[in-house]
């Protein structure tokens, strides 16, 4: 018994202790650094980011109407296309799940690749460089939603001194995410170029999951804005 008593007096004693440290933790914030502004554009950056990730429609593909016909015939002359769809847009979500790629020759030996997806099967469409790229957009993105978040936190409960208010007042990570929009963008004109390649007798143009990552560096630039205004 007497073990037990003292046991759990070293645990009430060892949760004060902790409490104690939290309310000293909490008591050094100064509320009046608070950025609400900035708190806010970041917020809406990790959202944009967030949609970005989550869209189909980064990369659109217009087939002319004359020749869509055309290779639809000769498609299924050469090969099995029934449970194949219509490449119309590629976005990272087409990437979240595993996939694979297969290949195979017509009559007129013309080489075509097939992407298998979770969601569809996509011919002369998805290269293995298109899906390595894609691949780089999602980390990017991943990154910008990860350190806006962290900027989010960071403008509602500023941190009281040292390395992280640094980061703080000289907006690091909003520098690093334009920067990483920019590179997004890079990322994605290669990417529109691969399938340009491949589809060249369609119209292929960047979607709306590009615009969404600009959008959120754009309000990455604003909380940089905010941030520097406040101090």
């Amino acid at each position: 018994m007497h073990c037990l008593f003292h046991q759990s007096c070293h645990l009430a004693g060892f949760q004060d202790e902790v409490m104690i440290r939290k309310m000293k933790w909490w008591s050094k914030i100064d509320f009046s650094e608070s950025n609400f502004y900035g708190a806010f554009f970041h917020l809406l950056s990790v959202a944009m980011a967030i949609c970005s990730l989550l869209s189909s429609e980064w990369i659109l593909i217009e087939e002319p109407a004359v020749n869509s016909t055309t290779s639809t015939d000769n498609s299924e002359l050469f090969f099995d296309v029934s449970r194949s769809d219509h490449c119309t847009n590629i976005g990272c979500r087409d990437f979240w799940r595993p996939a694979r790629f297969g290949g195979f020759l017509d009559n007129k030996g013309k080489t075509h690749i097939a992407f298998h997806s979770s969601e569809r099967v996509l011919l002369d469409c998805v290269t293995p460089m298109v899906a390595n790229l894609f691949y780089v957009l999602i980390a990017l993105c991943f990154v910008i939603a990860l350190t806006s978040s962290l900027s989010f936190i960071m403008n509602l409960l500023p941190p009281p001194s040292g390395f992280l208010q640094w980061l703080k007042r000289n907006t690091i990570f909003e520098m690093c995410n334009m920067l990483l929009t920019l590179c997004v963008c890079v990322v994605a004109l290669i990417a529109q170029c691969e399938v340009a390649r491949v589809r060249q007798d369609c119209d292929v143009s960047l979607g709306g999951g590009v615009f969404m990552v600009c959008l959120a560096g754009m309000m990455c630039f604003f909380a940089a804005t905010s941030t520097l205004r406040h101090s």
